[in-house]
This record gives structure tokens, C-alpha cells and sequence, in this order.
């Protein structure tokens, strides 16, 4: 249907447009990343164009970050980056502001790791898995500070 419409009237960005809406919901995000490219150049300054790509390659780049923290060693730094990259396309994606929590704990900055959690709950307070995280990464944070401050205990436990 989608390629129907693009072939009847391929200069129509609208179709494009909705296209890549459609492609995205599908899980076909290079494709809809392409619809979505064409729209903006067909009808260049349309906000909502605009928008749509920006918020698809957010998409990519957190597909692409949650490859290399899956990976065997996890590549964090390059995934903090494309997280990054991502939350600049779209600061609203808490997908991102998730992985970036994680990718953080994997580094050991409980810290940063924390504010990222909780970022990702202010945009969605729904989002259980970063909830469950979030309490997770503040008792390995308290773990990891007892050792340190307690040597004498811990010299004891081994």
C-alpha cells in the first residue's frame, strides 16, 4: 500500500512522509529512514518531516548502541556516544536515556548511571525495567562505597 501511493505520485512527500510512519511501526527502520529522507527533501522546512527523521535516526543510533553493549566484550564508549547522538536527535527518547544507564553501570559510574535511570522515568514513570535498574545500580553503588569506606569489614569477609 505504502509503495502504491509513493509509485501513483512519487513527488507527494506527504506519502513519503507517511510511509516511513508506517515502515518504522513495522520494524523496517532503514526503509523508513530512506521514506522519511525523501520526504524532507521534497518538501524541505516541513516541521514534521523534519521531525520524523531526526526521532528515526535517534531509532538507528540506539539499535546500533544496544548491538555494541550486547556484544562480547560490551563496547561501551562508542555506544555512550551513538546514546548520546541519539538523545541530541531526540531528547525525549527514554529507550536512549535507558541504555545510557546501563552503559553506565557496565562502567562502573553509578553515578551517572543513576541520573540517567531516573531520566528515563521522568519521561516515562511507567517504564518498569528502568525502575528495576534504578534500584539495582543504587545497591551496587551502596555495595562498592562500603567496601571502600569499610576496609577493615571487608578485610574480614574474605
Amino acid at each position: 500500500m505504502v509503495r502504491t501511493a509513493v509509485e501513483a505520485e512519487p513527488d507527494n512527500p506527504s506519502y513519503y512522509y507517511k510511509g516511513s510512519i508506517t515502515l518504522a511501526r513495522s520494524g523496517k527502520l532503514p526503509l523508513a529512514l530512506d521514506y522519511a529522507k525523501r520526504a524532507v527533501e521534497l518538501a524541505p522546512g516541513e516541521p514534521a518531516y523534519e521531525l520524523q527523521l531526526r526521532m528515526l535516526r535517534s531509532r538507528l543510533r540506539i539499535a546500533e548502541a544496544r548491538e555494541l553493549l550486547s556484544a562480547n566484550p560490551p563496547r561501551t564508549e562508542p555506544a555512550i556516544g551513538l546514546l548520546k547522538e541519539a538523545l541530541r536527535l531526540d531528547p525525549l527518547a527514554a529507550d536512549a536515556r535507558l541504555l545510557l544507564g546501563i552503559a553506565y553501570r557496565m562502567r562502573g559510574e553509578y553515578g551517572r548511571s543513576i541520573e540517567a535511570l531516573r531520566e528515563a522515568l521522568q519521561l516515562n514513570p511507567q517504564y518498569e525495567e528502568a525502575r528495576r535498574l534504578l534500584r539495582e545500580v543504587r545497591s551496587e553503588r551502596r555495595r562498592t562505597l562500603k567496601q571502600l569506606y569499610d576496609p577493615i569489614n571487608h578485610k574480614r569477609d574474605r
